[in-house]
């Protein structure tokens, strides 16, 4: 009798388990190709659901709330998440003479999505590109304050990808390099339409080693780089800058604010304000893995938790001087 039962509870939860598929197929229009490859990623889905179970527990024994669920992320094994990731390239701080000390300033709520100069969030795909994102999220919204525009233009994050360095562009990368190679030494930075984004061609640069773009939409002579802790203040006077992050937890993030953050800076992102009156004041950071992940394509960090430092955030800030 009580192995039926343990073989009756373990067919619920399998019941339970395939239902929640069904859902994520159906919200993330998800298809694949064959039944071996629906079977596969229903066994992966299920390992991401158990994951999901311990990273909540964990989360809320360290005075968090359940921060973690099911996003578009969840049919993808660990080593498919860590593509997004940038790979094992050696730490390489800005430049010293571009590191300077900001003003204090006031404490106050920053969200400068409402301020129109901030881009839809958009997604890097299976390729270590999100430096390259970061960069030209950057450029986007510092060129539309620069220039008063009403709406940012979309730019080439692609030129950024294949025309900083000699080697793909997935296997990362940092903003500030794209700055200076990917845009100013290429006399501007093309628009999303005129040079799309394309994971296949992200080690070719269509422009020579330094070269014209076909239409520069705009241009940067450099960049600068907020010191360390200085990014608060970086919001309040500037406007939403490149920050470099620890992203090995944030797979599985759905909603709420992360607490708890563990790994070394691997990812890029745009910081695009805080919100220092919550009950729990936090970071409001986009990323570049599409909307069906966390809020909208959103995460939301504890900005006490590390001393203000969860991810590493305030460690690897630039921001481009637009001209």
């Amino acid at each position: 009798m009580k192995a039926f039962l343990l073989v009756l509870l373990a067919s619920c939860v399998l019941a339970s388990d395939f239902a929640k598929f069904n859902d994520f197929i159906v919200k993330f229009e998800k298809k694949y190709e064959s039944l071996e490859q629906f079977e596969y990623r229903f066994e992966i889905f299920k390992t991401n659901l158990a994951k999901i179970d311990r990273q909540n527990a964990a989360h809320v024994a360290a005075g968090g709330e359940a921060v973690f669920g099911v996003n578009s992320l969840t049919d993808l094994t660990q080593e498919e998440f860590t593509m997004r990731l940038m790979k094992d390239l050696p730490p390489r701080e800005p430049n010293g003479p571009e590191v300077y000390e900001l003003p204090a300033a006031p404490l106050t709520d920053v969200d400068w999505r409402t301020k129109g100069v901030v881009t839809a969030v958009k997604d890097q795909g299976q390729c270590g590109s999100c430096w390259a994102f970061s960069a030209t999220e950057a450029v986007e919204s510092f060129d539309a304050l620069k220039n008063n525009r009403t709406s940012p233009y979309v730019l080439s994050a692609q030129q950024c990808t294949a025309c900083t360095y000699t080697y793909n562009g997935c296997n990362g990368g940092w903003p500030h390099d794209a700055y200076v190679a990917a845009v100013q030494q290429r006399n501007g930075i093309d628009d999303n339409a005129d040079y799309p984004y394309n994971i296949p061609q992200a080690g070719n640069c269509k422009f020579g080693a330094t070269g014209n773009s076909d239409k520069p939409y705009t241009n940067d002579n450099g960049y600068k780089s907020p010191a360390r802790g200085q990014l608060q203040t970086s919001l309040d006077n500037y406007g939403p800058i490149s920050v470099c992050v620890a992203a090995e937890d944030w797979q599985n993030y759905n909603s709420g604010v992360m607490k708890t953050c563990t790994g070394q800076v691997d990812h890029c992102v745009q910081a695009v304000g805080y919100k220092q009156s919550a009950s729990e004041p936090y970071w409001i950071v986009r990323n570049s893995w599409g909307t069906g992940w966390g809020q909208a394509g959103y995460i939301y960090l504890d900005m006490t938790a590390d001393g203000g430092d969860i991810c590493h955030i305030q460690e690897y800030m630039t921001y481009p001087t637009i001209v």
